[in-house]
């Protein structure tokens, strides 16, 4: 699990570090930042995504609400857990979606507290996707998977800010998601079906996706072979949601 601590105070990131290192089993990988610019800078650079980000709200130069309205743009299922002096920024808090607000000092029980409950979270809701391509490993939300198309030997992860490539045989990647919400509905495309807005003859219409290449409703084709599966796991999705 990557985690990213940010905070211009390197002795309260060392002392969370320590906590975590010193009462979990299980291994964490730790970035340490001491601003929101270098951050974002790293982020973008190296193309990686954090499962929980350690966020200080009293940072000198910028406030750690800022930051993770900009972390929000580009990753809606990461944790956010805010490191605070007070309570005061907490309704603000809340709005980006924090999963944790915590006050200093900070105690190893709450600390311990926090992540036990972020591990379930993020165990139980079985959200990411990995996948890796020339030599990088990609982790992304599986909320974020729009559809998945097969050309060749490449697969082409789509997001709503652009497409991912694997090697990853069609096989594996069904492997790897769950299929409670994913489907086959050609013998090269799986989709996602929180994104289905109707179903037409031999395509479906994804809903809140444009095609910024041609300016339309994206439409992902099914093959006779899939049709009956699709509408059926379709349908069980809808009664379940």
């Amino acid at each position: 699990m990557k985690i990213a601590l940010c905070d211009d105070d390197t002795v309260e990131i060392g002392r969370i570090e320590q906590f975590l290192t010193l009462y979990y089993q299980q291994k964490y990988d730790f970035d340490f930042f001491s601003s929101e610019t270098k951050l974002l800078k790293y982020i973008h650079k190296v193309d990686t995504r954090y499962s929980i980000y350690f966020i200080s709200i009293e940072m000198a130069k910028n406030n750690g609400l800022h930051l993770a309205q900009k972390i929000r743009e580009f990753d809606l299922a990461a944790l956010i857990i805010f490191v605070s002096n007070s309570n005061f920024y907490m309704s603000e808090a809340f709005k980006v979606h924090a999963f944790d607000y915590l006050i200093r000092p900070l105690t190893k029980e709450k600390l311990l507290e926090t992540m036990l409950r972020a591990q379930n979270y993020l165990n139980t809701a079985n959200t990411y996707f990995d996948f890796s391509f020339n030599r990088k490993t990609i982790v992304l939300s599986m909320n974020e998977i729009i559809y998945i198309a097969k050309s060749g030997r490449i697969a082409y992860i789509h997001t709503r800010e652009k497409a991912y490539k694997t090697y990853l045989t069609m096989s594996e990647i069904l492997d790897k998601l769950d299929l409670n919400y994913f489907v086959k509905t050609h013998g090269s495309y799986v989709l996602n079906l929180n994104y289905v807005n109707e179903i037409i003859k031999n395509e479906v219409i994804l809903k809140n996706v444009e095609n910024t290449e041609q300016h339309d409703i994206l439409a992902i084709p099914i093959s006779r072979k899939f049709k009956d599966q699709l509408r059926s796991k379709y349908v069980k999705f809808l009664n379940k949601n």
